[in-house]
């Protein structure tokens, strides 16, 4: 079975995509896939990294807002319809799959041109304007949280879960720490500000920790997925203030990071949350406030799950970020108790539910 998985523009996008192009190779040794991505770096490596075979759609994502950008968009969508066609006629998909984001729109349409199953899949609990508007145009939608249902017609809809990378196997702590150099008796602080890093989020966080009080202070530890461009100073700032961090631009190896951690700090984009998740990680979430509330829909669910606190970026202040810390850190009670929550909320099946799914409607072709 030949497969073609659209994917890109963001780790939230890629690394599902990636989970699930595993579990059909795990099902099926001899299936074939073809990912579709941006033309942006991250893509590029991630792919590579992978040893997927991948092509790159040249296009943009919707404007935010009615401007001149519009029509280019338009322009680039058709141009990009076109594109897909001829990726998908050269590779003779059986099936196609669109994993949100904009890299997904003309793929997924140009599917339903030549008549070639299609599937969606939504990992936020609010769809994006993407796959709200794809669903017309394939077999099924696979959604990550059951409350994304009122969203969709129901007639085509099932829930999966969201796919996640799964590394080393949960319960490696102390090997995890060992690989990454830290003390086992020191808590460990896990800050993501995503694939392609959130500068304010960095910064607030790292000056919470480091103006911590004594004791608790010099009982942390940090690892800081930091992104590309915020990465050395990330890790100057924790230097000079002298506290232990392993500060990287991307971790190859994300498992050990979620492994070593006692509490994260993160956005909550859907993925994220399901990793943390099948770690059974606490959570300290701020949404990402320009995606139109989806990470913060996100968010809320895991907050009203007793999983997460949730911030808003704007009036988030350092005080409050590390007044929080440092209440967490001092309530392994609660602790305790937000890592139950979280593991509640996982879905390590959802790789497997996606697969069966892509098998079974492209073996209608």
């Amino acid at each position: 079975m030949k497969i073609v998985i659209a994917c890109g523009g963001s780790g939230g996008h890629i690394f599902p995509g990636i989970a699930l192009a595993s579990e059909l190779k795990r099902l099926d040794s001899g299936t074939e896939i073809l990912f579709i991505g941006s033309d942006r770096t991250l893509d590029k490596r991630i792919f590579e990294k992978e040893g997927y075979e991948y092509r790159v759609i040249p296009y943009n994502s919707m404007p935010l807002k009615p401007s001149f950008r519009c029509l280019t968009f338009l322009t680039g969508l058709t141009r990009a319809v076109f594109y897909s066609l001829g990726i998908i006629r050269r590779f003779n998909a059986d099936c196609v799959v669109g994993m949100g984001g904009y890299v997904s729109a003309p793929v997924i349409f140009a599917a339903w041109l030549k008549n070639v199953p299609a599937l969606i899949h939504e990992q936020n609990v609010v769809p994006g304007l993407a796959n709200s508007f794809l669903s017309r145009f394939a077999r099924r939608t696979a959604i990550s949280f059951k409350e994304s249902a009122a969203f969709f017609r129901s007639g085509c809809l099932h829930l999966t879960g969201n796919p996640i990378r799964v590394g080393s196997l949960k319960k490696e702590r102390e090997e995890a720490l060992k690989r990454l150099g830290l003390d086992p008796k020191i808590f460990t602080i896990l800050v993501m500000g995503g694939s392609q890093g959130a500068h304010l989020l960095n910064t607030l966080t790292a000056e919470a920790l480091i103006e911590m009080k004594e004791p608790l202070r010099s009982k942390t530890q940090v690892i800081h997925l930091a992104g590309e461009k915020d990465c050395e100073r990330m890790k100057a700032i924790y230097d000079e203030a002298g506290l232990v961090n392993r500060t990287y631009s991307f971790l190859e190896n994300i498992s050990d990071a979620y492994n070593c951690a006692d509490l994260a700090i993160s956005r909550s984009g859907a993925a994220t949350l399901f990793e943390l998740a099948y770690y059974g990680r606490p959570m300290i979430l701020v949404p990402y406030p320009y995606a139109r509330d989806h990470q913060r829909e996100n968010g809320d669910l895991f907050k009203s799950q007793g999983a997460a606190l949730l911030f808003d970026e704007r009036g988030l202040s350092v005080d409050i970020m590390r007044s929080h810390i440092e209440g967490l850190m001092s309530d392994r009670e609660r602790l305790q108790s937000m890592s139950q929550n979280a593991s509640g909320l996982s879905c390590p099946e959802a790789s497997e539910n996606l697969a069966k799914m892509v098998i079974e409607i492209g073996g209608l072709n």
